[in-house]
C-alpha cells in the first residue's frame, strides 16, 4: 500500500543534493569534538503515528502498493501490465488431492451503488510536510463541504463520495506555525468504480489511517504496534512486531487485503555511536574504516522512522553545510531540522551520510543524493559479528518465528481490533466499506508424491517417500547413484590441529560413498603449519593439475581466507573444490560426510538421483541476481541451463551489470551461449525452453515483460531461424506476502505439506499465476513461492506447469529433499552469490559445464 502522490523529482521534507551540489566548505573534522559530543545510545523514538508519514516520500504503510506491478498512466492513474496470455481462460489445474486451506487475506466488501470522485490537491505556497498538509486540508470548514466523507493521502490525492459543484474549487486555511494564509486548490479528475485501479489508493490510504487510529507507528514501509516490542538488552536490540497489508483485486476473490506479521530489529546505537567506535579502533585510517563498515548498512531516522541504505559518507560536509530548498534558497542542515522537526543537532562537526533513492523512488522520478545526519539515525538489523553469534540468532528466532496458529491468532486479533475501534468503524461507514471478520478460505490441491529414481530403477519402480517430511535422506541411503563418477585423485589441505578429524573424515567419506557407487581413492593429505591466509593460498597453488577435486579443511569461517582460496580454484587454477569448516566435522560425522560426499561427486558430474521429466528435448533455464559486495553499484547476473534430458547436467555463466539494461543484454548473451552449448551437446535444438527468472521485483515485471522477453524471443530466432521452438517464461518470486494454512479443525492450523498448489481466489486475474508450497519447515510458518507465467507457447494444461515446477524442486543436489524454488533458480542463486561475495569476477570457462559452485 504505497502512497502514489505525484513526484516532484525530490522527496518532500528531506534534504537532497546531487553530486554537483555546491558545498559550504568546513574545516577538517575534529574527532575529539566528535567523541565528546556523542549522544548516549537510545532506542529509536516511537513518533506519533500521524507523524510517521511526515516525509514519507511516497512510501506508505506496507511493503507493496495497491497494484504491485503498477506504473503511472498519463492522467496519474495506475495501470497494471497484464501478463496473462490471451488464450488462458482457465488457469486452475487438476489432479492431486483437494485440501482445505486458509490464506492470510481478508475480503473487503465495497458498496454497490455509490460513486467515488477523484480530486487532485495543490497548495500555494507549496508545503513540504505531509502532516502540515493533512492538518490544513482536514480543517473544519473543508470537512463540512465534503460532509466528512473524504480521504486525503497527505500529498496530492483526495477522494470523496461528494461531488463538488465546480470542476475546480478553492479553499483557504491558516498555517499555525507562522499564521500564513495557504491557498488550497481542489480539482476534480474523474469518477471511479470500486474496482478501478485508482481506488486502491483510497483503500490503502484508509488502511494507513486505520493503523494511525490504532496508535501504530510507521517505520520504513510498515506499521508496528508499540505495545508489542521485545527488548534484548544483552545484545542491545529491540524487536518490533508489526503488520504488512496490501490490498488488491484478485482472481475470483474480489478485493482482498493480504495481511502478514513482520518484525524489525532496531539497534540501540546511533550511527554516531558507531563512528565513535570505529574511530577508537582505527584512529589513523578512520575514513576508510568508516566507509568499509557502514556502507551498505540500513539506518532508520529518528524524526520520521524512514529507512535508508548508506551508499557512502561525505567527510567534506557537516550539519553546518547548506543545501538548496525548493525555492532555491539555501539552508543548513542544523536549521532545517530545527525548523521542520524542532530537533537540535548537538554535534556540528560530524560527517554526513549519503543515501541514494530506492529503485521505487527512482521510477517515480526522484534523483540525486539523500544526505543524512548520523546523530539522527539509528542502526537497524544485526551486524556481521551478531550474525555469527549463535546466541543472538537464537534470541531473535524466539521472538520472531510464529507457527501457523500464532499467525492466524494475530491476524484475527488485528481484524477484530479494527471492528472494535469506534473511529475506524465510523470512517469505514462513511464509505460503506467493511472487512470480513475471518480469513479467506481457499481450496488447494496436494500434488502426488514424486518417485525418486536411482541406479537400476524406472519411473514405475522409483522410490516412494514420505512427502510431508520434505526430505528423502533415509529413503535413498544405500542406493547407488543414478550416474556415479569415481574419485581417484583427490587432495586434502588441513591444519596440523585438524589432522585427526581429517583422517576420520576421509575414512567416513569412503564408508558412505561406497554404497552410493562412488569409488574413492586414498587422498593426498597436505598438512600446513599455521592458519594464515597466505599459507593456505600457497598450499592451494601447489595442488597438481591431475587432482580431480581439492578438499580444504578450514579452522574457522574467516571470509578473507575463504575468498582467497575460492578465487584460486574458480578463476586462477580452475578445479573442483570443497571447503569445510573443521567444527562441522565434529557433529554427526556420518551424516555430514554423506552430504559432503554427494556434493563432491556432483561437482565432478555425478547424478545422485533423477525424476521422470516427460517433455522430450526440454531445456530449462534459471537466472538470478546478487549484489557485488566489493562494488556496491554493480550486481552479478547468473545464468544456468540444462543440457541433458534428465535436467541434471548444467551449463553456467555469469555477467556483471550496473543497471537493468545491462542486465537484460547480458541475460540475452548468456542465453544465446546456453542455446549453442545445448546444440553442441545434443546435436539438435531444444523443442521446448522453460525459463525460471528469479530476482525480479514487482515494479520490474513490466520491464521484463516488454523488453527482456522480447530479447529472449529474438535470440531464439537469430540462432535457429524458422525452427519452431516453444518458449515458456515464468517469473519466480520468493518474497511474497501470501501465507497458507492447512485447516485441521475450527481452532487449529498446520503448515501445508510439500506439493500444495493454490491457483484460485488469492491469485491475480491479470496474471497466469499459482502458489506452490514445495518445502517442509521444522519451525515457524512455511512461505509458498509464486509462479507468474508471462509467456507460454507450450499450451500445456495448468497442472503440467505446476508439476514441472514441483519436480524441479527435487533436483537440487545440495539438499536431499525438496527446496523452495526450482533447482535451476537455486543453482543460479548459488552461482551469483559466490561470484558477488567471494570471486568478484567471472569464473574460468573450463568450469562452465560443472556444478563447481554447489
Amino acid at each position: 500500500m504505497a502512497d502514489h502522490g505525484r513526484s516532484r523529482g525530490r522527496a518532500r521534507g528531506r534534504p537532497v543534493g546531487g553530486p554537483q551540489q555546491q558545498q559550504q566548505q568546513q574545516p577538517p573534522i575534529d574527532m575529539s569534538s566528535l567523541q565528546q559530543s556523542l549522544p548516549s545510545a537510545v532506542a529509536v523514538a516511537a513518533a506519533p503515528a500521524a507523524a510517521g508519514g511526515g516525509d514519507n516520500g511516497g512510501n506508505g504503510g506496507n511493503g507493496g502498493n495497491g497494484s504491485s506491478a503498477a506504473v503511472r498512466g498519463r492522467a496519474g492513474y495506475r495501470t497494471s501490465v497484464r501478463t496473462r496470455p490471451a488464450f488462458v481462460n482457465n488457469k486452475q489445474g487438476s489432479g492431486g488431492k483437494s485440501v482445505r486451506l486458509l490464506a492470510n487475506y481478508f475480503r473487503l466488501n465495497p458498496p454497490k451503488a455509490v460513486i467515488v470522485y477523484d480530486y487532485h490537491v495543490d497548495f500555494e505556497p507549496d508545503i513540504d510536510s505531509r502532516i502540515v498538509r493533512k492538518g490544513l486540508l482536514y480543517n473544519e470548514s473543508i470537512r463540512q463541504v465534503f460532509r466528512n466523507k473524504l480521504i486525503f493521502d497527505g500529498m496530492s490525492n483526495l477522494k470523496s463520495t461528494i461531488l463538488l459543484p465546480s470542476q475546480e474549487t478553492e479553499f483557504f486555511a491558516v498555517r499555525n506555525t507562522d499564521q500564513s494564509r495557504i491557498r488550497i486548490r481542489v480539482r476534480r479528475v474523474g469518477e471511479l468504480g470500486w474496482s478501478h485501479q485508482e481506488m486502491f489508493r483510497l483503500y490503502n490510504t484508509q488502511m494507513r489511517r486505520n493503523f494511525q487510529l490504532l496508535g501504530w507507528n510507521l517505520i520504513g514501509r510498515h506499521y508496528f504496534n508499540p505495545k508489542v516490542t521485545h527488548d534484548i538488552p544483552e545484545h542491545k536490540l529491540t524487536v518490533m512486531q508489526g503488520l504488512l497489508t496490501a490490498i488488491n483485486l484478485h482472481d475470483g476473490g474480489g478485493i482482498l487485503m493480504a495481511a502478514d506479521t513482520v518484525h524489525k530489529v532496531i539497534r540501540k546505537d546511533s550511527v554516531l555511536d558507531n563512528l565513535r567506535d570505529i574511530y577508537k579502533d582505527n584512529p589513523n585510517g578512520f575514513t576508510t574504516a568508516a566507509r568499509r563498515q557502514l556502507t551498505g548498512s540500513i539506518v532508520i531516522t529518528k524524526y520520521n522512522n524512514r529507512t535508508y541504505r548508506i551508499s557512502d559518507l561525505d567527510f567534506e560536509q557537516t550539519p553546518l553545510s547548506t543545501f538548496p530548498k525548493r525555492d532555491n534558497t539555501r539552508v543548513s542542515y542544523v536549521d532545517y531540522y530545527r525548523q521542520q522537526y524542532n530537533i537540535p543537532i548537538t554535534d556540528t562537526r560530524q560527517p554526513l551520510l549519503i543515501a541514494m533513492p530506492s529503485l521505487r523512488e527512482q521510477r517515480s522520478g526522484q534523483t540525486g543524493q539523500i544526505m543524512l545526519v548520523p546523530e539522527l539515525c539509528n542502526m537497524t538489523g544485526i551486524s556481521d559479528s551478531m550474525a555469527d553469534d549463535f546466541r543472538v540468532r537464537q534470541s531473535l528466532t524466539r521472538r520472531t518465528q510464529q507457527d501457523p496458529n500464532q499467525r492466524v491468532d494475530h491476524l484475527n486479533e488485528f481484524i477484530g481490533s479494527l471492528g472494535r475501534h469506534p473511529q475506524i468503524r465510523e470512517d469505514m461507514k462513511k464509505w460503506d466499506l467493511e472487512f470480513d471478520d475471518s480469513l479467506v478460505e481457499v481450496t488447494g490441491r496436494q500434488l502426488d508424491c514424486e518417485k525418486i529414481i536411482t541406479r537400476g530403477l524406472t519411473p514405475q519402480t522409483g522410490i516412494s517417500w514420505e512427502q510431508k517430511k520434505g526430505e528423502f535422506t533415509s529413503d535413498i541411503r544405500g542406493k547407488q547413484m543414478f550416474s556415479a563418477v569415481p574419485i581417484n585423485a583427490w587432495t586434502i589441505i588441513c591444519g596440523r590441529r585438524d589432522q585427526n578429524i581429517t583422517q576420520q573424515f576421509a575414512q567416513t567419506l569412503r564408508q558412505v560413498l561406497t554404497p552410493l557407487g562412488v569409488g574413492l581413492g586414498q587422498p593426498q593429505i597436505n598438512v600446513i603449519d599455521n592458519d594464515r591466509t597466505s599459507t593456505y593460498v600457497e598450499a592451494s597453488k601447489a595442488v597438481p593439475p591431475s587432482c580431480q577435486i581439492i578438499v580444504v579443511i578450514l579452522p574457522n569461517n574467516n571470509k578473507d581466507r575463504y575468498d582467497a582460496i575460492k578465487k584460486i580454484f574458480c578463476c586462477d587454477h580452475p578445479m573442483a573444490s570443497q571447503l569445510v569448516v573443521s567444527r562441522t566435522l565434529s557433529k554427526n560425522l556420518m551424516s555430514v560426510s554423506t552430504k559432503i560426499g554427494i556434493q563432491m561427486a556432483c561437482k565432478l558430474g555425478a547424478e545422485p538421483w533423477v525424476l521422470d521429466i516427460p517433455p522430450p528435448n526440454l531445456m530449462v533455464v534459471g537466472f538470478d541476481v546478487n549484489r557485488d559486495s566489493a562494488m556496491r553499484e554493480r550486481a552479478i547476473g547468473a545464468f544456468v541451463c540444462s543440457t541433458n534430458s534428465t535436467l541434471t547436467k548444467w551449463y553456467s555463466c555469469v555477467s556483471p551489470h550496473k543497471n537493468r539494461e545491462e542486465l537484460s543484454n547480458n541475460f540475452k548473451m548468456n542465453f544465446q551461449s546456453g542455446l549453442k552449448r545445448y546444440y553442441d551437446i545434443n546435436k539438435k535444438p531444444p523443442q521446448t525452453i522453460v525459463i525460471y527468472r528469479d530476482g525480479v521485483s514487482e515494479g520490474d515485471i513490466e520491464y521484463v515483460y516488454d523488453y527482456e522477453l522480447k530479447q529472449i524471443t529474438d535470440s531464439i530466432k537469430s540462432i535457429f531461424n524458422e525452427i519452431p521452438i516453444k518458449l515458456c517464461f515464468t517469473i519466480v518470486t520468493k518474497r511474497i506476502n501470501t501465507r497458507l494454512f492447512l485447516r485441521v479443525n475450527q481452532n487449529q492450523c498446520h503448515n501445508p505439506q510439500p506439493g500444495t498448489v493454490v491457483d484460485s481466489v488469492v491469485t491475480r486475474d491479470d496474471r497466469y499465476d499459482f502458489f506452490l508450497v514445495s518445502q517442509s519447515v521444522r519451525q515457524g510458518t512455511v512461505t509458498p513461492t509464486m509462479y507468474n507465467i508471462i509467456k507460454d507457447d507450450t499450451r500445456w494444461a495448468p497442472h503440467r506447469h505446476q508439476q514441472l515446477a514441483y519436480k524441479l524442486t527435487h533436483l537440487y543436489y545440495n539438499w536431499i529433499g525438496t527446496i523452495r524454488v526450482p533447482a535451476p533458480c537455486q543453482y543460479a542463486h548459488k552461482l551469483a552469490y559466490l561470484t558477488g561475495t567471494a570471486l568478484h569476477r567471472p569464473f574460468h570457462s573450463s568450469l562452465s559445464n560443472s556444478l563447481f559452485y554447489l
